[in-house]
């Protein structure tokens, strides 16, 4: 592991993430991918398809990170969601709220246009108490499991190289930077434990 590039810390300088920026993180993460086959092919596509009484497929949405909710205001594939603070628990600097997306057809989405979270998927960012930014794998409470994770499969270098980039950028903006914050809070409060992979 590079030490000088996983000891970095990490700083919100509260950049805007536009339209074109969301479209050419797109192309950089459409170049990488976790495994070098379809990982669906392990599980099913659970993380699309999972279905069972108590947690419906239609329970399924991803939540949209500043920006890409222009993406979705036209798409026949997606269902774009308006979420307030009320309504969900997200930092108080979301003050306009959160945008959730649906697919309406899994796993046949207009995958050209899926959220970051999912391309970057098993992977999410971590802020460690001393600032340094870190990838891990993804501990969110899914119903399900995720082969790549339980089985502690190898990821490509490159996927893992180029959302490492992609989440040091988008970590310039405030609200990104928040959540993570966040997030990373509630695992090191609760020492939750995590797999660093970069």
């Amino acid at each position: 592991m590079n030490k000088s590039i996983i000891h970095k810390k990490i700083k919100s300088i509260n950049m805007e993430i536009s339209k074109e920026q969301i479209k050419k993180i797109h192309k950089v993460l459409n170049r990488v991918s976790p495994v070098d086959y379809d990982c669906g092919k392990l599980c099913g596509e659970i993380c699309c398809l999972y279905d069972d009484e108590d947690y419906s497929n239609d329970d399924l949405i991803i939540y949209l990170l500043p920006g890409e909710e222009a993406l979705y205001e036209n798409s026949e594939s997606f269902e774009l969601k308006h979420f307030t603070l009320n309504e969900i628990s997200y930092p108080y600097s979301w003050k306009d709220g959160v945008y959730t997306v649906k697919c309406l057809n899994p796993p046949n989405c207009q995958r050209e246009i899926r959220p970051i979270q999912c391309r970057t998927f098993p992977l999410i960012p971590h802020i460690d108490n001393d600032n340094h930014f870190y990838l891990i794998f993804d501990d969110s409470q899914y119903p399900y499991e995720c082969p790549l994770i339980k089985n502690n499969i190898p990821l490509n270098e490159e996927f893992i190289n180029e959302t490492y980039k992609v989440w040091r950028f988008l970590l310039k903006n405030k609200l990104v930077y928040d959540l993570v914050d966040m997030d990373s809070r509630k695992r090191e409060n609760k020492k939750i434990k995590y797999k660093k992979v970069k």
